[in-house]
């Protein structure tokens, strides 16, 4: 009787330590299957930096060379129009027009100059920004522009918007190329229709972020184009190249911040999202 009573306990105590063991097993197999998902998932988002990287790559390349081809002439038309200038007197009929040629040439020069320093990826230089007064400059850059494709803008600017840690002239080139897209689409809108760019900064203190939105009231964006609005060499335009908003993409995400696009029939607006300096 006393044998098959250890017989019993040992029994027990097998069928214990197997039970015991194999939910260690399951443990351990369920930590080894999250890791190996987890490297997986590594090796997928590795593969898509890479892939990512290849476009930036050939984005950078295929950038350099289009400014390249463009700065040229435009660099033959500045000394042109700054000869003619010099040989004419403020008294004479066409003074006042080769004034504002030499002026946009200027301007143009200088911005591809900044354009190509971008695509061949300029160290950023980051200092204490203020937002506002970068967005102020930006605009009254386009401002010329925004008057000959009739569109009515408005900014309204958070005062108490603190700075952010950037490069401003990154900034300002993000900010340019967002408000030239909006003007493009709202130059699709119907003769006589109201063309508006509303441009506001804000100071979410709750996200330490400072805010900046470029809303437009053109025909909107699709919602599968919006999933890859911001792809190189993706475009909506029939003529486009699909490297601005992808450069702005990648601007704003080397300063820490994000960018989106919530867009229908009746506008879009993109939102522009950047770590500021003071927390709330």
């Amino acid at each position: 009787m006393m044998i098959y009573c250890v017989l019993i306990v040992l029994l027990v105590a097998i069928i214990l330590w197997l039970f015991i063991e194999n939910r260690r097993l399951d443990a351990e197999n369920s930590q080894k299957t999250k890791a190996l998902e987890t490297t997986i998932k590594e090796l997928k988002a590795a593969q898509i930096r890479l892939m990512e990287s290849g476009k930036k790559s050939a984005l950078a390349a295929l950038s350099a060379g289009i400014l390249h081809q463009i700065s040229q002439p435009i660099t033959a038309i500045h000394g042109f129009v700054r000869f003619m200038k010099k040989e004419m007197k403020p008294e004479d009929v066409f003074y006042r027009p080769v004034m504002v040629m030499d002026e946009q040439s200027t301007y143009i020069r200088d911005m591809l100059e900044n354009l190509m320093e971008l695509v061949r990826h300029r160290k950023i230089q980051k200092d204490a920004v203020d937002v506002n007064v970068v967005l102020s400059k930006a605009i009254n850059l386009l401002s010329d522009e925004l008057r000959i494709r009739r569109v009515g803008w408005d900014l309204h600017l958070d005062k108490e918007a603190p700075q952010v840690f950037a490069d401003a002239l990154h900034l300002q080139q993000v900010f340019m190329n967002l408000a030239v897209n909006a003007m493009e689409a709202l130059s699709e809108q119907p003769a006589g229709q109201v063309r508006v760019l509303e441009i506001t900064t804000r100071w979410d203190k709750e996200q330490s972020l400072v805010v900046v939105c470029f809303k437009d009231n053109g025909p909107g964006i699709g919602l599968e184009l919006q999933k890859n609005i911001f792809d190189p060499f993706f475009s909506t335009k029939e003529n486009g190249s699909g490297i601005g908003l992808a450069l702005c993409h990648d601007l704003i995400v080397e300063h820490g911040g994000k960018i989106k696009v919530d867009s229908n029939p009746e506008g879009s607006v993109f939102t522009i999202s950047m770590p500021c300096l003071v927390k709330a």
